[in-house]
């Protein structure tokens, strides 16, 4: 009978050399990537290529069975946001009902660089959305910054009590 701490150390030994491969297809498709996989909780950092958003990079790490991502605004602070899946898994068992099993592997490895590189670019056009629409040009064009869209400005509401 396997003990349970026999369990979590396959577990962690397989979510590192997971995390490894990761690091070994984002690092040979042009992107900068750190490990931090001896750490306590073992990730991939890889560095945003688009240097006009907040966040430094994203972690790449394990959750339960799954890799999954999440924006990270330095390489060593912790990541916030939604987590987004790489649902590896999920895309080998499609591609290999079409393809045999190498070029399987192979599919999955553009997806993966593609998804992140998505990931990257939809990411700088939503801030560029954002900040371009945090400015106005009054009449005389001048530049007037609006109020944030996602928080209610009370400040011009005056109440008296008599």
């Amino acid at each position: 009978m396997q003990k349970f701490f026999e369990f979590l150390g396959k577990k962690e030994r397989e979510a590192k050399h997971q995390l490894k491969i990761i690091e070994s297809i984002l690092g040979g498709h042009g992107f900068v990537v750190k490990d931090h996989i001896h750490d306590d909780d073992p990730y991939v950092f890889v560095y945003n290529p688009k240097k006009d958003t907040f966040f430094d990079g994203i972690r790449i790490y394990k959750i339960g069975d799954q890799l999954s991502f999440r924006v990270q605004k330095e390489e060593k602070t912790h990541p916030f946001g939604k987590a987004y899946p790489l649902a590896i898994e999920d895309m080998f068992t499609d591609l290999v009902s079409d393809y045999k099993p190498e070029h399987a592997g192979k599919k999955i490895i553009e997806a993966v660089v593609t998804e992140v590189k998505k990931f990257f670019e939809r990411s700088s056009e939503a801030e560029k959305d954002i900040r371009d629409k945090q400015f106005d040009k009054d009449p005389f064009g001048k530049v007037q910054v609006r109020s944030s869209d996602f928080s209610a400005d009370y400040s011009n509401l005056t109440y008296m009590r008599a």
